[in-house]
């Protein structure tokens, strides 16, 4: 059985298949039983697997776009995830303020050029620990970088920007919460 901690280990190094294969069966029982209710209705009433493909909620902010999907639009399967790109230098993302989750995260920099996704195209600063007492980490290659639940992070800033990337957040929970220290809430 895989710890919370190897699961993390495991996507974000890439082998986010094989951690979900172990890490969210069921104790006791045979592979394809996922943790919590995946709905195993795969009919939307039109089609015998109708339900299985989901359209994503894209939503057009400015000069951007993203989108989030968690377990009540993802037919249950307990997973959370936040997809957007880093479009200019200066603050990046909806996080402004340091927050905390009760469930662990992982969040993705990764290039968008498809022939070379290992330029980040751009230097990126990610806070981690609480207001007053974080670190500043920087970084200009893809990077993922491992939240464990309770641990402060954000904001985050693109400091110097050549093209946009992609910033992907992955959160083991089908609902994605937050909460701020001065007692704002998700």
């Amino acid at each position: 059985m895989m710890t919370r901690r190897k699961v993390m280990k495991a996507i974000a190094s890439g082998s986010a298949v094989a951690a979900a294969s172990g890490a969210l069966a069921a104790p006791g029982t045979g592979p394809g039983v996922l943790l919590g209710s995946v709905s195993r209705e795969t009919s939307d009433g039109k089609t015998r697997y109708g339900k299985c493909l989901v359209p994503l909620p894209i939503r057009k902010m400015g000069e951007m776009s993203m989108f989030a999907a968690g377990a009540d639009l993802l037919n249950g399967f307990p997973c959370n995830i936040i997809y957007a790109f880093g479009l200019e230098a200066g603050p990046l993302g909806l996080s402004r303020e340091p927050h905390v989750h009760d469930h662990d995260e992982v969040v993705y920099f990764i290039g968008s050029d498809p022939r070379d996704i290992g330029d980040l195209g751009a230097e990126v600063s990610f806070k981690i620990g609480e207001k007053g007492r974080e670190e500043d980490h920087i970084f200009s290659v893809p990077t993922a970088v491992v939240i464990p639940r309770g641990v402060w992070h954000c904001p985050m800033e693109t400091l110097k920007f050549r093209k946009p990337f992609l910033c992907m957040a992955v959160s083991l929970t089908g609902k994605y919460e937050y909460h701020y220290s001065e007692a704002k809430s998700s």
